[in-house]
């Protein structure tokens, strides 16, 4: 019995990154940074998915299972100094050493990560961060070229590593929040950031993630439904508006 299910989560496994590749793209700050990409169906939602911190983009496995079902594809990155993007200007990147400059440069990878999608014409795009990732998503949004039909804020904190979501608030696109109520931190920096983007008249939308931390919170069917719903909701949105 214990083999049959060991064989059972392999083939599930092999199904969701059938068709998946790792890919490298170079940020403009000469990082080269590796991720796993899946071409979405057509005309569907395409998500960047930006991992916490000292993780990397294996944490969103289970997610691209969800996002599999549902036809969209994804772009899940290293973090320079993370996983496989560990060269920056040729010199090695480790996020061990990074100061609050090198964090608030690794947004840039974000921005290379969405230019490299449109290069490929895929412009209906979801930024999705988890903890540290959260807010660099938010910032790429703020301040990138290429801007992405909404922002998914796992677990965002008021000030993870210099990153402050606040500043990039009036910049911002539709936003999710979500956030567990045993990750407290997590939890009520989800809620003041809900609070001033409602106050700016902002499009803003918050879950309860149930339990966890980022991508954690996927380990939930629950949350990562809830997630889809709201970017199928959104994807509807844009497709509507692109037909006028």
């Amino acid at each position: 019995m214990r083999c049959a299910l060991i064989l059972a989560c392999l083939l599930s496994a092999s199904k969701v990154t059938a068709g998946q590749e790792t890919v490298n793209f170079t940020t403009k700050d000469g990082c080269k940074i590796e991720a796993f990409y899946m071409k979405p169906s057509s005309g569907a939602l395409v998500f960047i998915n930006v991992h916490g911190l000292g993780s990397d983009r294996n944490e969103w496995g289970g997610f691209q299972g969800e996002l599999a079902a549902r036809g969209y594809g994804w772009l899940s990155i290293d973090l320079r100094g993370h996983g496989g993007s560990v060269s920056c200007g040729g010199k090695k990147a480790d996020y061990r050493n990074f100061t609050k400059a090198d964090w608030g440069n690794a947004s840039r990878d974000i921005e290379a990560a969405a230019g490299w999608l449109k290069k490929k014409k895929l412009s209906k795009i979801i930024f999705c961060g988890a903890s540290v990732g959260a807010n660099l998503a938010l910032k790429a949004a703020a301040e990138g070229a290429v801007k992405p039909a909404g922002v998914v804020l796992l677990s965002p904190g008021m000030d993870y590593a210099g990153i402050k979501p606040e500043l990039y608030l009036a910049k911002a696109p539709r936003l999710l929040l979500a956030a567990a109520a045993d990750d407290p931190y997590a939890w009520q920096s989800a809620a003041a950031l809900s609070q001033l983007a409602a106050r700016s008249g902002l499009a803003v939308s918050a879950i309860d993630g149930g339990r966890g931390h980022g991508a954690n919170m996927f380990k939930s069917p629950a949350t990562a439904g809830k997630v889809l719903d709201w970017a199928g909701k959104l994807s509807a949105r844009v497709s509507a508006a692109g037909q006028k």
